[in-house]
């Protein structure tokens, strides 16, 4: 895989669907909560946001772990393992920290940024059809590369 390609496979097909499910959890707690700026609301919210990440984070293990393969940069190794799930307990639990704070970032972020109209309307539409473009755009620039049958290299 080409140096270029993995820089774009990895903002396409890892980092924009990865904040746009973090822009979902926003908005749609800020959706379903009535009161959402309460605190014990709020870690409810993030706790399960944390949860949802966990899980896009273990449909994505096969392309990271042929992307990080191909890297040569240890410091953007580094970053692709922080979408890993495959790692050590300690290392595991400080990712889902992360993710957790970012959450609880995206969450108040999203109810300060737009109004309450445009998050209960137009928002989770414009979310979903960026990550799809964004996803399609990220599989189409190295379908070979990873693609999931095993005779293919």
């Amino acid at each position: 895989m080409k140096k270029q390609n993995i820089y774009l496979v990895f903002t396409f097909l890892l980092l924009i669907p990865y904040l746009c499910s973090l822009t979902l959890v926003g908005i749609c707690y800020n959706a379903l909560v009535r009161h959402s700026s309460d605190i014990f609301r709020s870690f409810i919210g993030a706790l399960v946001g944390t949860i949802i990440m966990f899980a896009i984070k273990a449909t994505i293990q096969r392309p990271l772990d042929l992307v990080s393969d191909e890297v040569p940069n240890n410091l953007f190794k580094q970053i692709l393992r922080f979408y890993s799930i495959r790692r050590r307990k300690f290392l595991l639990i400080c990712n889902c920290l992360v993710d957790f704070a970012l959450c609880w970032l995206a969450m108040n972020l999203v109810r300060k940024f737009f109004s309450l109209s445009f998050i209960i309307g137009n928002s989770v539409g414009i979310v979903l059809l960026i990550m799809l473009i964004s996803t399609c755009i990220g599989a189409y620039i190295e379908y070979d590369n990873l693609s999931i049958d095993p005779k293919q290299k």
